[in-house]
């Protein structure tokens, strides 16, 4: 199929009302003589077409665009090989950072060497926290793509948020 064609099918996939049929009739009066595209042809075009637009796009929502059943919508993606990438999240870095925690180092460093219990007398603890404003869940936050794309949402310090802790 060429660019032409595919652009076509695209094209007016969009502008009719989203159904085979209509893309069909008028695929065959564009390009008398060409082979017609079949059902999976045309789907996967959409597919890898609207993953390549908005690779944030759920599955759901995905399906009801293109007016196919999930079910499909996954075995189409299987096909085109598209997975799930979930984003790191990490700390945005101030300038300073870097000093401050050698700075921490060090104190702790000689604040054991003067009193050698010191580290039996610390509370070991673990928190979890949850942003106020709303910010990144990455659970909810997806990219569709073939290829890992690594990317990496970074996040203020500061924010308000709960925060609940465990001690050991």
């Amino acid at each position: 199929m060429t660019k032409e064609q595919r652009m076509f099918i695209l094209k007016h996939w969009w502008e009719s009302g989203r159904t085979l049929r209509t893309v069909n009739t008028a695929f065959r009066s564009k390009f008398p003589g060409e082979k017609i595209p079949t059902r999976q042809t045309i789907y996967l075009l959409l597919v890898s077409q609207t993953f390549l637009l908005n690779p944030h796009i759920s599955q759901r929502r995905a399906a009801l665009e293109l007016n196919i059943s999930r079910a499909s919508l996954q075995r189409l993606m299987k096909d085109l090989n598209l997975k799930p990438y979930k984003p790191r999240l990490l700390q945005a870095l101030n300038e300073d950072d870097p000093d401050r925690r050698l700075e921490f180092c060090e104190w702790l460093l000689d604040s054991a060497r003067d009193d050698p219990t010191l580290l039996d007398r610390i509370l070991w603890t673990d928190e979890a926290s949850f942003q106020t404003n709303g910010h990144v869940n990455k659970h909810n936050c997806i990219y569709w793509s073939d290829t890992n794309p690594h990317f990496i949402i970074e996040q203020e310090l500061n924010v308000p948020r709960l925060i609940v802790w465990g001690e050991i």
